[in-house]
């Protein structure tokens, strides 16, 4: 902090995009936790969807996801 400030330190957000990152990702997720479908979408994407845990969504911050899962 004492290097770049406060503001940079504190700074919530990512240099790159997570969002992409998590996409590139999506075959070996769905392969390694042996699920039968995911989706990836921003926490704004997920608030006009709706039917999702708003505790769940309002949790998720840059660099720390949430996760949802459905026993189907």
């Amino acid at each position: 902090m004492a290097q770049y400030g406060a503001e940079t330190a504190f700074r919530r957000t990512l240099p790159f995009s997570e969002k992409a990152i998590l996409i590139e990702l999506h075959s070996y997720l769905k392969k390694t936790l042996d699920l039968e479908n995911a989706e990836i979408m921003s926490v704004e994407e997920a608030r006009q969807k709706g039917g999702y845990n708003g505790g769940i969504i309002d949790s998720s911050e840059p660099g720390s996801p949430a996760f949802e899962y459905y026993n189907v």
